[in-house]
């Protein structure tokens, strides 16, 4: 395989990269997620034994890297936008990584 094209996205924070050999065109998306992970466990942290009903409307709960999005979709047929919040709820608690306040959702 013989890398033909780089491109990155600023603003996504997404590098696409564009691959050829053996008569196929591959298409490979990284973003680095090292920071949006220590940063959730940063914000997890500094909530202390808070649990969720201590809001009195709409709070951040998680951030998910977006490729990590693309990847449960492509790979596992999860479609984040269009699932149940009880579903979403379901693939966050199992990848605690992505929460920035402690408890179950």
């Amino acid at each position: 395989m013989k890398l033909i094209s780089r491109e990155y996205d600023p603003r996504m924070g997404i590098t696409e990269e564009y691959w050829y050999g053996d008569g196929k065109l591959t298409i490979r998306r990284l973003q680095d997620v090292e920071g949006v992970l220590d940063l959730n466990k940063q914000h997890y942290n500094s909530h202390g034994n808070v649990g969720y009903g201590d809001s009195d409307g709409l709070h951040k709960v998680a951030r998910v890297p977006l490729v990590l999005i693309e990847k449960w979709l492509r790979e596992e047929g999860f479609d984040w936008f269009n699932s149940t919040d009880a579903e979403r709820r379901a693939r966050l608690n199992a990848n605690p990584k992505l929460l920035v306040r402690p408890g179950k959702l």
